[in-house]
């Protein structure tokens, strides 16, 4: 998906730079992944209670990691506290206000804990671009938007935050609690810069009855199997993205593999999430209408909750 844009403009992925020298190539966007190679000497040190301790690069402090990352949840926030469900020690359908600092594990050290804050930030960005784009459509005046994004960031976010859901033993599928294997390939994709095998990563579907009711959460379920975790599925605001970490029987079941955008129209004003991959052949793009507003919670939540 292109646009004109003037590339004297502030690039449209929020750098603060001209878009001419950010992330405009020619008429095409191409925002690029942050690279975790180490900057720093290596350490030759383990962890023992960092999940990434097999870099040998590990500092000697561990750190609190959040599991949910901590600028997402910023946003849920009312009163220094967020209203969370569906963990593991959480009883079937019921909220509990927890404070930001409560959903914390030492599961990283510090080193490793710093290098994924550009995933964090990454998905923290498209979480608030959703929620702006819809709340701009009801305003008087609503203008075509844009916003670019990189694919490999928001897919290694997904990697990050299950590896932290694996890692804090919150995993919950069908009901029960799953512990399940921290794979050194999900470790080497994070901070070795490892490619994902073909087929996994991130997908995108649109449900069956091609209606999403956008609503300001955050949801995260599991499928497990033989202690491994196969695919998460994440409702970002309801807009449904899988992470996919084995060879699945059928890709198109999780929807659109690695999508290049997605844009929103109503009437002729058009939002465009413009989402970057360094591998061309992933240009297929998904194309919404918006048709009305609503304070609902939607339907098919109280299924989520039993789940």
């Amino acid at each position: 998906m292109t646009t004109q844009f003037n590339p004297y403009d502030s690039c449209p992925c929020d750098s603060g730079q001209k878009a001419k020298f950010c992330c405009l190539t020619g008429k095409l966007w191409n925002k690029k992944p942050n690279l975790l190679k180490p900057t720093k000497t290596i350490t030759d040190h383990s962890h023992d209670k960092c999940y990434a301790k097999i870099t040998r690069n590990c500092s000697t402090k561990i750190s609190g990691e959040h599991f949910i990352s901590n600028n997402i949840l910023q946003g849920f926030e009312l009163n220094k506290k967020v209203k969370i469900v569906g963990l593991p020690w959480q009883e079937k359908e019921t909220f509990n206000l927890l404070s930001r600092s409560s959903l914390v594990s030492n599961i990283l050290c510090t080193t490793h804990n710093e290098l994924l804050s550009p995933f964090d930030a990454e998905m923290g960005r498209l979480h608030r671009i959703i929620v702006q784009f819809d709340e701009d459509f009801n305003s008087e005046n609503p203008k075509h938007d844009l916003s670019v994004f990189c694919g490999e960031n928001l897919e290694k976010w997904m990697l990050k935050t299950a590896c932290a859901f694996i890692a804090s033993n919150q995993i919950y599928s069908d009901g029960v609690k799953k512990d399940c294997i921290l794979k050194d390939e999900y470790v080497d994709i994070l901070f070795n810069d490892k490619p994902f095998p073909d087929n996994w990563g991130m997908y995108f579907k649109i449900p069956d009855d091609k209606q999403i009711q956008k609503y300001h959460s955050l949801s995260f379920r599991s499928l497990t199997a033989n202690n491994e975790l196969k695919v998460v599925e994440f409702l970002i605001n309801n807009f449904m993205f899988y992470l996919v970490l084995g060879q699945p029987d059928n890709p198109r079941s999780f929807g659109i593999y690695r999508p290049r955008g997605i844009q929103l129209a109503k009437g002729n004003i058009k939002k465009t999430i413009e989402i970057c991959w360094q591998d061309k052949k992933y240009n297929e793009g998904i194309f919404m209408e918006h048709v009305g507003t609503t304070k609902e919670a939607p339907k098919e939540w109280d299924e989520y909750l039993k789940k």
